[in-house]
């Protein structure tokens, strides 16, 4: 019990003490979890095993432990239809007429917008420890047509140590966990790069970005009571950093003689607002291990509706899931006001996992939504 506590104190604590003064901030980045996704994104407060790393750190305390050999996922944000994937494939082979890339993006942007990223990693969690590694980037498109248009960047590298402790109230398990990430984040500057000159010339070493290091603090909290599971998350309290602006190609020469350049006199100061989720859980007993049910309710990011003037629509991720004989998932979804759906099959250590979601960009369900779909593949052992 006082381990827990400790955690606990540590998380208010940091909360409080980590607040830095303004700076320019950096969203939290976190990868599109295939399976989440097809929960309607409803699973970092519920979140176990790899995906604890970014998301409940409670997750470290599992009686059981589970070492992800390597966890790869990838996503777009284009509608997945035949034509359209074909249009994104063309884009990103090159070999296109300026005209024609005017073209084919501006069909694009305007339908859905454009873009899409990727995740890999690997560690181990449960039995009270987590250790991992895993890299995450997000680049997206912006813009009506492809005259103007830029493309947001970012990238980060983090490493995560926590410890995670079961505590037993009675009949009910109550986890407590906390991690330690330090990271390496990358961001294109305001206004982001000219999407059409990087289609047509596909050289990035002029771009400019922003880089540096931080460290972060993550911790969580999951209570069982029964067939229902409720999770707390507050992840990333950190305090501000200096990210310094320098070209892509002056980051990759410095990596190659073994070091990284120092910020210079126009660097930044960044900070990346803390994130909190919620969510609860029910995973009712119909036929063990032939077909088992459950069904998730989380809310996530509570503070916008403060800061931003957000609807409480913006908070809401519903999802639910049934297993068949604990080889196939199938997923279904309500992500901020928005269907999704999702598939996944656990083939002894392997993994594998799809959905099609819609995510909500403005402040109201309609304003801006963005529909993509995310794969990913996992060895576990």
């Amino acid at each position: 019990m006082n381990k827990s506590a400790s955690i606990v104190t540590l998380a208010l604590l940091a909360t409080f003490s980590f607040f830095g003064a303004a700076a320019q901030s950096f969203p939290p980045l976190l990868p599109k979890d295939a399976a989440a996704m097809g929960l309607g994104g409803s699973f970092i407060s519920l979140s176990s095993g790899y995906s604890s790393f970014y998301g409940n750190p409670a997750g470290f305390a599992s009686d059981k432990g589970e070492f992800t050999v390597a966890d790869v996922k990838t996503w777009a944000y284009l509608k997945p239809t035949a034509s359209n994937i074909s249009a994104a494939a063309s884009l990103l082979g090159g070999g296109m007429s300026e005209d024609d890339t005017i073209s084919t993006l501006n069909g694009l942007l305007t339908q859905n917008g454009f873009g899409g990223g990727f995740s890999f990693g690997l560690g181990y969690a449960g039995k009270g420890l987590g250790v991992g590694l895993y890299a995450v980037s997000d680049e997206v498109a912006s813009g009506n047509t492809a005259m103007g248009s830029t493309l947001s960047s970012s990238t980060m590298i983090n490493a995560v140590i926590g410890l995670g402790v079961p505590v037993k109230l009675g009949g009910l398990r109550l986890d407590v966990g906390g991690d330690a990430r330090p990271y390496y984040r990358m961001d294109s500057v305001q206004g982001g790069w000219g999407l059409l000159d990087l289609l047509t010339n596909q050289d990035l070493s002029s771009e400019p970005v922003y880089a540096g290091f931080n460290l972060a603090m993550d911790f969580g909290a999951s209570l069982q009571v029964n067939r229902f599971r409720f999770g707390l998350a507050l992840r990333d309290i950190s305090p501000t950093y200096l990210m310094g602006r320098y070209t892509i190609g002056e980051l990759l020469t410095g990596l190659s003689s073994g070091g990284l350049p120092s910020p210079g006199s126009d660097a930044a100061t960044a900070s990346t607002p803390p994130f909190i989720a919620a969510g609860a859980a029910w995973q009712p007993v119909l036929v063990p291990h032939i077909v088992e049910p459950a069904l998730y309710f989380e809310v996530q990011d509570p503070v916008g509706i403060y800061d931003n003037g957000d609807s409480v629509w913006e908070l809401l991720h519903l999802g639910a899931e049934v297993k068949l004989i604990n080889l196939v998932s199938l997923r279904a979804g309500i992500n901020r006001g928005w269907l999704s759906a999702g598939v996944g099959l656990d083939l002894f250590f392997m993994k594998i996992d799809a959905s099609v979601f819609t995510e909500e960009l403005g402040r109201h369900p309609g304003d801006d939504p963005r529909t993509g779909i995310a794969l990913q593949a996992a060895i576990r052992l």
